[in-house]
């Protein structure tokens, strides 16, 4: 027991020095991994997080050893999942952590959000030679019992008006082949804006920029409850991908992004001041911008 209790205040030690350090976040396809600590899955709106505990060789009850590093292994990869939650960038400026450490109310909120977390995979692992149990936790981005129900009212209720303009870096890129000529009357059922190349970073609530850094579209309405359920933008890694997404529809417009924000989320692409003006007149028509059908190819 004695021993037990000592392995567990030096997990304990270890862990609290891991938690001190800002974890590196980095982009795979659509999965954004935040350092060792866990990942976000913005194709499907998921955030993960993993803990580990080792498994006692003194206790003799091995169902007993086992439930004790489970219960560390758990109360670890929930400690991680409230940082990787943390790291979910909102919009261009401010990450989740933000909207935290401005309101205690939210800050509440989301603890007792990550605390409901599911517990979605574990197994038994090696950990430097001894035996382990892996536990990985997992929370939904949007719909009800997602962070959005959290977040979004909040975004709504602190923009209500199209955002400042922005610095904005512009980069040459090969655009699309053109497509086949369409007919005049043509409807366009969505837009899909192509930003490949420009390292643009999925966001929760991001916006479309022309080139001098002004709003095109994004700011929030809070009666929108499709923003909660589904989130302003979807992402996806090809245009195939994005054609097949349900928010195309039959005749998606598609754009090329000349550049982005200049802001620390790289998160809001800029269209020339000829596609702003293409996309503003087929929405005209059908309105599909006021029904978030939008979608980002990123890389």
């Amino acid at each position: 027991m004695r021993y037990w209790i000592t392995l567990l205040a030096v997990m304990v030690c270890v862990s609290a020095v891991a938690q001190t350090s800002t974890p590196t976040s980095r982009m795979v396809g659509l999965v954004e991994k935040i350092g060792d600590k866990g990942k976000i899955d913005w194709q499907y709106g998921v955030i993960y997080a993993r803990g580990v505990g080792a498994i006692p060789d003194n206790e003799p009850n091995k169902a007993k050893a086992y439930l004790k590093a489970r219960r560390y292994a758990l109360m670890t990869a929930l400690e991680n999942l409230l940082m990787v939650t943390d790291k979910v960038r909102v919009d261009a400026t401010a990450y989740a952590e933000d909207f935290e450490a401005k309101s205690e109310r939210i800050r509440t909120e989301v603890r007792g959000f990550v605390k409901g977390a599911e517990v979605v995979h574990e197994n038994r692992i090696n950990l430097n030679g001894a035996p382990a149990v892996e536990v990985t936790v997992a929370v939904r981005l949007y719909g009800d019992e997602g962070l959005s129900r959290i977040l979004m009212p909040e975004v709504a209720a602190q923009s209500t008006e199209p955002s400042a303009p922005l610095p904005v870096v512009t980069k040459p890129v090969a655009r699309p082949a053109p497509a086949a000529p369409q007919a005049v009357n043509s409807v366009y059922t969505s837009v899909i804006i192509d930003t490949r190349g420009l390292g643009i970073r999925p966001a929760m609530s991001p916006k479309i920029r022309r080139q001098d850094g002004s709003e095109v579209w994004g700011t929030v309405n809070a009666s929108q409850d499709f923003v909660i359920e589904q989130g302003i933008v979807a992402y996806a890694k090809t245009l195939e991908e994005a054609k097949a997404n349900r928010r195309s529809g039959s005749n998606p417009l598609i754009l090329r992004s000349i550049g982005y924000a200049k802001t620390p989320g790289r998160c809001d692409p800029v269209l020339s001041d000829n596609d702003v003006r293409l996309l503003l007149t087929a929405n005209e028509a059908s309105g599909f911008l006021g029904e978030y059908r939008v979608i980002f190819v990123i890389d």
